[in-house]
Parts: structure tokens; C-alpha cells; sequence
């Protein structure tokens, strides 16, 4: 008797599931519409690839890619293909920094002079005496950005495996005007990052990336995701550029070697990933799984980037926050020569997304807005999560 109403159940069920598949069939469906719509804007903005991933509200993820990862050798670009995350990468950064506020060993309104103290150089530091650290954090103190200055430009492919140490980049801005005066402007420098990498390293005793693995890249999972910090990367799709501002070659990557080591990045950004690892990374951290609830405020505390006031929407501490058609977006952008990303997460809708692309904004005038080709994506995953 049991066997026989095993029997009806176990055919009941599959009847079931036969007229209708639920859930795993509607994530095919989306994860099919999202390859369509990846393979349109592959095809209209002449991009050569694309990743493509989406993290839902209950772990889903899909993992899409279009287009080639080698134009020339017409190598297919694919899943879980490596590109630079750019300035994403700050926001690693900006993690790390504020664990270390809530272990009570920095404030953010800590004078940055406070950790250079016993460096000579550091009064020659714009805006130096005034800097705080959340300062850095939302890119209000004015600094420079060495990464503009014409000389490092010039010199940076003349040695294309030179290992540049903090304080060598921290050196093309020394005796500069400061961009205004100190929390009282805005203004985006990769500099600043740097001198927050240098205070995690002086406060914790270890390198930046071995704090980064032990806080997050271990813990979160994010296997993926390693430090740029030599010119031959595992799984790095070949990128695409133009001329400005470096002046590297069409084509950044030659034989598995990039065109000059991206060490130089280093707390700015500094990192290779994929679009699923980006895509997770945003979840968590937005979600207050890697920072605590009062941290995770903080961060979310923009200033608007015209006035540098407090506001709704603007540039918090290492994070982006702006309105859309969908609702309230945390996330961040990153351009390296020859490669693009953008992460996103939506609060209203609790699921992540993240778009690569093997060029940047000096090749194509579209992708430079590469947060607005995500903007078409997400309607299709809001749809999916009303069915």
C-alpha cells in the first residue's frame, strides 16, 4: 500500500513539475532573454566581448559572455573570462578601512598627518595638515591625481616592468596645488586610495593584498578575484585601447603579457576579476555581510560630487549612489587601460549585477557609459522576479 501511494505521489509530481516548471525554468528563460540582449549590445557597440552576471535575492546567479576575448585570433570570449576591475577596486579598499574602524584601530576623522608624521615629505603633501581619512574615503580633500600628471604618463611605458612603491606615486603630486581647499570641494584622485593603502599597511603590519585576502577575498569566496600585480595574469581576456592617455599600443595585451605592469594601480584599483565575483562582491558588501550596520551607513553617506554636501545621491565612502527608473543603486565603475566594469546593486530588489567589457572609453565613446548598458539588463531581471 505505502509503495502504491509512493507511486501516485511520485507521478502526481512529476505531472506537476511537466505543466509547469517553476522556478529553474523561468531562470532559463531570463538567463536566455539576458544572452539575447548581451549579444545585441556586443554587436551594436562593436565592443569585441562581454561578461555579463546576476546575483539573485536568494543566491541564483547567471554567468553569461559575449563576443571574442582575442579579436585576432577570434577566440571566443566566455563565462568566468578575466578582466581589471578598474576602480572598482576601491572599493575593497574602502572595506578594509572601515573593519578597521570598527577593531577601533583608526577613526575616520583621523588627520591622514597623524600616520605620516615621522615622513619628511609629508609637508609637502597638498591640503596635507587638513586631510582626514573619510576625506580620502569620499575624495573631498582636494589631492592631485598622480595618475594625470604628465610625467608619470611619459615614464610609465619606458619601463613597462618597473615595480613603483607607494611613495614613488605619492611623489607626483608633492608641491602641487591642491584641486580646492580640503572638504570643501570635489574631486576624484586615485591618489587618495593610495594613501589609504598605505595607512591599512602601517596600521596592520601586513601588505594590503594579504589583508585583503585574509578579510575578504578568502572569506567571501571570491577565488576569482587576485591582485594585478604583474604583467602575466591568469584568464585575462586581451583588452583593446586607444591612445590617451598612456599612449599603449591598440592592444594592451601581446603574447599573454600585458603592455606595462599594472602594479601600479595597486590600492586605486588594483585588481583582476570576473563578472560573477563582481556581481557577489556587490551583495555582500551592500548587504551588510562584510562591514557591520553602522559601517555599512557610513558608507552609504554620499556627498554630492558638485557641492560636496551631504545628499541623497553622489559618492559615499568608496561607493556610488545614484537614482534610477528601478529605484536607489549602490555601486562602482572601473576603467584600466583597455578593459571596463561596472557593479551594481539594487536595495529596492535585493539582487547584483555586473557588466565587463575588453576596451574602454578611449576606443568607444559608448563605453564610457558603461553603467547605462547595465540600465537595459536590469528591467529584464525585475521582470523575472515578479513572475
Amino acid at each position: 500500500m505505502k509503495r502504491r501511494i509512493f507511486i501516485f505521489c511520485f507521478l502526481i509530481l512529476g505531472i506537476a513539475f511537466t505543466l509547469y516548471p517553476g522556478a529553474d525554468s523561468d531562470l532559463e528563460k531570463l538567463r536566455q532573454e539576458l544572452q539575447e540582449q548581451l549579444n545585441r549590445l556586443v554587436k551594436e557597440t562593436a565592443f569585441p566581448g562581454a561578461t555579463l552576471a546576476v546575483v539573485m535575492p536568494n543566491g541564483d546567479s547567471i554567468d553569461i559572455a559575449a563576443g571574442y576575448s582575442d579579436l585576432e585570433s577570434r577566440s571566443e570570449m566566455k563565462s568566468g573570462g578575466r578582466i581589471f576591475s578598474g576602480s572598482i577596486g576601491k572599493t575593497f579598499v574602502a572595506a578594509v578601512v572601515l573593519q578597521l574602524a570598527e577593531e577601533k584601530k583608526l577613526s575616520l576623522d583621523d588627520k591622514v598627518e597623524l600616520y605620516f608624521k615621522h615622513c619628511r615629505w609629508f609637508s609637502r603633501v597638498p591640503n596635507g595638515s587638513r586631510l582626514t581619512v573619510r576625506m580620502l574615503l569620499n575624495h573631498t580633500g582636494g589631492l592631485p591625481e598622480h595618475i594625470l600628471s604628465d610625467e608619470f604618463r611619459k615614464i610609465i611605458i619606458k619601463n613597462p616592468d618597473r615595480i613603483y612603491k607607494p611613495g614613488e606615486l605619492i611623489a607626483y603630486i608633492l608641491d602641487k596645488k591642491p584641486v580646492h581647499e580640503a572638504g570643501n570641494g570635489w574631486s576624484y584622485s586615485d591618489t587618495d586610495y593610495i594613501f589609504l593603502g598605505m595607512i591599512i599597511e602601517k596600521i596592520t603590519g601586513r601588505t594590503y593584498y594579504d589583508e585583503l585576502k585574509r578579510r575578504i577575498l578568502g572569506p567571501c569566496g571570491l577565488s576569482h578575484t587576485s591582485p594585478a600585480d604583474r604583467r602575466e595574469l591568469a584568464g585575462l581576456a586581451a583588452g583593446y585601447t586607444g591612445k590617451e592617455p598612456f599612449y599603449f599600443p591598440r592592444k594592451v595585451l601581446v603574447d599573454g603579457k600585458y603592455v606595462v605592469n599594472p602594479q601600479f594601480e595597486w590600492t586605486g584599483g588594483g585588481l583582476v576579476t570576473t563578472s560573477l565575483d563582481l556581481a557577489r562582491w556587490a551583495k555582500m558588501l551592500y548587504e551588510g555581510k562584510v562591514i557591520n550596520a553602522a559601517s555599512l551607513e557610513k558608507m552609504l553617506q554620499p556627498v554630492d560630487t558638485y557641492t560636496e554636501k551631504p545628499n541623497n545621491f553622489g559618492y559615499g565612502l568608496g561607493v556610488q549612489v545614484w537614482e534610477s527608473d528601478a529605484g536607489v543603486i549602490y555601486g562602482h565603475g572601473g576603467i584600466f587601460p583597455g578593459y571596463q566594469s561596472q557593479m551594481e546593486y539594487l536595495p529596492g530588489h535585493k539582487f547584483s549585477i555586473a557588466l565587463q567589457v575588453n576596451t574602454d572609453r578611449t576606443v568607444s565613446e559608448q563605453a564610457k557609459y558603461l553603467h547605462k548598458h547595465v540600465s537595459v539588463f536590469i528591467p529584464l531581471v525585475i521582470g523575472y522576479l515578479k513572475r
